[in-house]
């Protein structure tokens, strides 16, 4: 049984991405005109990539990832949420894409595996991105308010007749709305993203 344990774990650590202050950051700018862009390099060791691309509200953007040589996979960091990947490549494949985006600024890490980085190995790889569509800027998106399926999800969860008084920005693609039932003086403020998942619920005196 000990045995078993340890060679599950031995097994997990290999598989366990290989961070490193070493991890160069490379910012994706498309040539004029352009919508896509390819990019050829490697790594070695535990000293991965940080592909920085920025996009607007309501763009589609897609990622292809392919290796010439070795083993190395990506991860995708969502604009506002920095450490929890929304695209883990070893467990989800090599393409990843987002239908609206959020406006921000797309994180794409290329890396080893544990295993892999401790031997020293070289990966080499080709990395595409595209964006298309026009979008809306943070500020624009802002403007425009929460999304009717935020809205919708709020009023749902209140669970009576209610109007909405007032909505404020948190970040790109998240909303408060603070809402007043129409009979009585019930009162809630709540937390939401544009696609419609409740974060918070606050009951209001």
């Amino acid at each position: 049984m000990k045995r078993s344990r340890l060679l599950a774990v031995t097994f997990a650590i290999a598989l366990t991405p290989a961070a490193s202050a070493q991890d160069a950051t490379v910012n994706v700018a498309f040539e004029r005109g352009a919508h896509s862009k390819e990019i050829r390099s490697s790594i070695r060791g535990d000293a991965g990539v940080n592909y920085l691309l920025p996009v607007r509200q309501g763009q589609v953007m897609q990622v292809l990832f392919s290796t010439q040589k070795g083993s190395c996979y990506f991860n995708v960091y969502e604009p506002g949420n920095p450490d929890a990947a929304v695209h883990i490549g070893s467990s989800a494949g090599n393409e990843f894409g987002a239908s609206p985006t959020k406006a921000g600024t797309y994180r794409i890490q290329v890396y080893q595996m544990r295993a892999t980085a401790r031997r020293n190995e070289t990966c080499r790889y080709s990395i595409s991105f595209e964006v298309t569509g026009e979008g809306r800027s943070g500020a624009a998106a802002a403007a425009a308010g929460p999304s009717e399926v935020a809205k919708g999800a709020c009023l749902y969860k209140i669970g009576e007749d209610a109007h909405i008084v007032q909505t404020s920005a948190l970040k790109p693609g998240y909303w408060e709305i603070i809402m007043r039932a129409k009979h009585g003086s019930r009162k809630a403020a709540c937390t939401v993203s544009d696609s419609g998942e409740v974060n918070d619920w606050v009951e209001m005196k």
